[in-house]
């Protein structure tokens, strides 16, 4: 037919669009049922809902043009897909440091200051959004008189009419060079020789048999981009929190807040025990001690990525804090890695007894948020009972014996799995 691939896109595009379209009305709705009592009129509020249609629409479309540029190009290889995956989870970063920043990083501050705000507003001018937030800010200072603000609200909605307009076309003209509907062809990946660092694991493991497996279950791990951009995820979480929320002089608010997000991050490790699919578990279950063996690798394995991360990152933590002493230094960092260590055996046994076989399930978010909000309730309880020494010291051993009575019932429910 004659029909290309970027007729395909737009087509798909304006097809959703309707729907997308009842959504914004819908929730635009509630904001101009807000802004009611300072005398805006059914005028202003058409308007008001229109410039969201135009704005959210051509976000929409830009969004849809980037996606489908990125489909394109990482799926012509397995390692492209891997790498898409990857960037599913590190994109949402800059939207969680915009966040924290005006939460805890005293941006608000900032703009309210004449001579930062200029500079902001103007940068921000060039930007659409900002025309239709003119628009709206003309009608709360004028509500129920449009004349009074005719003129800048015809050029500015033209301006947004103009620049959706604009991005449809150039969106299917970048769309007809680099978009592809058709399907691609996988290249095999070539695995080079095991280095220092898995022939280091494997002699961890005993260097026998079991060392073997050991390595090839870390090697597997390690070499999926998806596993990594999780890690670089909770490591930047940990270093947004420390420059927005955690105070240097304050060393309990450190290993809450650390403590708190390492238990994400020993959730998500453990998780690739079950993510890996059936097939895998049912292999270690027809072999001889297939599944205490698969257990004592997968733990191990999680230990050998979660602890040192975990080292890492409060050695960085706890050296901030002014006139600590190397005692209470490592006083701190052995029960963060204590407690990180535990929630690993409690997070591999909740994905045996509840298996999530894959990341889009319900199950896989499930699992991480009894994890996180499991260990926020049991520090929260240790310490508003007990205080802030014996509330830690109790938070390690409540944390270990709740992680391996949750470990071997995962072993059980594994072992009678059909």
């Amino acid at each position: 037919a004659p029909i290309k691939s970027s007729d395909i896109l737009l087509g798909e595009f304006l097809g959703e669009l309707p729907l997308y379209g009842i959504l914004i009305v819908v929730v635009i709705g509630i904001f101009t049922a807000v802004l009611t009592p300072l005398g805006i009129d059914v005028l202003q509020k058409t308007i008001i809902v229109l410039v969201f249609l135009l704005t959210l629409s051509s976000a929409l479309w830009i969004g849809t043009v980037i996606a489908a540029l990125l489909r394109t190009r990482l799926g012509k290889s397995a390692r492209g897909r891997d790498m898409g995956k990857a960037l599913s989870v590190l994109i949402v970063l800059p939207m969680v440091a915009l966040l924290y920043a005006f939460i805890g990083g005293g941006v608000l501050e900032a703009l309210a200051d004449p001579g930062t705000s200029g500079i902001v507003k103007a940068v921000l001018s060039i930007f659409p959004s900002s025309w239709g937030a003119e628009i709206i800010n003309g009608f709360a200072s004028n509500p129920g008189n449009t004349g009074a603000v005719a003129s800048g609200t015809l050029y500015r909605l033209g301006g947004l009419l103009a620049f959706f307009v604009g991005i449809l076309w150039a969106g299917v003209r970048v769309a007809d060079r680099a978009y592809s509907v058709e399907a691609t062809t996988f290249t095999a990946s070539k695995a080079k020789p095991d280095g220092v660092f898995y022939k280091t694991v494997k002699y961890l493991g005993g260097g026998q048999s079991f060392g073997t497996l050991l390595a090839s279950t870390f090697k597997v791990y390690t070499r999926r981009l998806h596993n990594i951009s999780w890690l670089v995820y909770v490591v930047c979480l940990v270093a947004l929190l420390n420059i927005f929320f955690i105070k240097a002089d304050s060393p309990i608010t450190a290993v809450i807040m650390s403590s708190f997000v390492f238990s994400l991050l020993a959730a998500i490790v453990a998780s690739d025990v079950t993510i890996r699919g059936k097939e895998t578990l049912f292999i270690y279950k027809k072999v001889p001690s297939g599944i205490g063996t698969l257990l004592k690798t997968r733990l191990i394995q999680g230990w050998l990525v979660v602890i040192p991360l975990v080292v890492v990152i409060m050695v960085i933590i706890v050296v901030r804090i002014p006139q600590v002493s190397l005692g209470s230094m490592l006083a701190q960092i052995g029960v963060v890695v204590l407690i990180a260590a535990a929630y690993t055996v409690f997070a591999l046994g909740l994905f045996l007894l509840m298996p999530a076989y894959s990341e889009k399930g319900g199950e896989f978010m499930l699992n991480i948020m009894i994890v996180v909000q499991g260990s926020i309730f049991l520090f929260l309880g240790c310490l508003l009972i007990f205080g802030e020494i014996k509330g830690l010291l109790l938070m390690v051993l409540f944390s270990w014996l709740l992680g391996i009575a949750l470990f071997f019932a995962g072993k059980r429910h594994l072992s009678r799995m059909e």
